[in-house]
């Protein structure tokens, strides 16, 4: 049976998304390891955590788009539980940082 051409264009644009986001999620533990912190700031991590923030961001705004898009594939189907993934990860993350907020020393 053929696909028609709106479903394969939906999924080349979650493919791109995906993509788009794993290079943001990537490139945001990349800033996390080789920024170096500036010793002359009140908190020299600082620097560090809002460029992994930053790019988290970026990251989180993809996977949001990327839910939408496979919210649209059928229920239960494989392709929208992997567009799931960026935004469990996302939360995830808020999760623990929340954590560490109210529990961290």
């Amino acid at each position: 049976m053929a696909r028609d051409s709106k479903e394969d264009s939906r999924a080349l644009l979650l493919m791109g998304l995906l993509a788009l986001w794993l290079a943001a999620y990537g490139y945001s533990v990349v800033v996390l390891v080789t920024t170096q912190p500036v010793p002359a700031a009140t908190i020299p991590e600082v620097r560090r955590m809002v460029g992994f923030l930053g790019w988290q961001g970026v990251a989180g705004m993809v996977a949001f788009a990327c839910w939408g898009v496979g919210w649209s594939f059928p229920r239960g189907s494989g392709i929208r539980r992997v567009a799931a993934v960026p935004i469990v990860m996302a939360l995830a993350l808020v999760l623990v940082m929340v954590g560490l907020a109210l529990f961290g020393n």
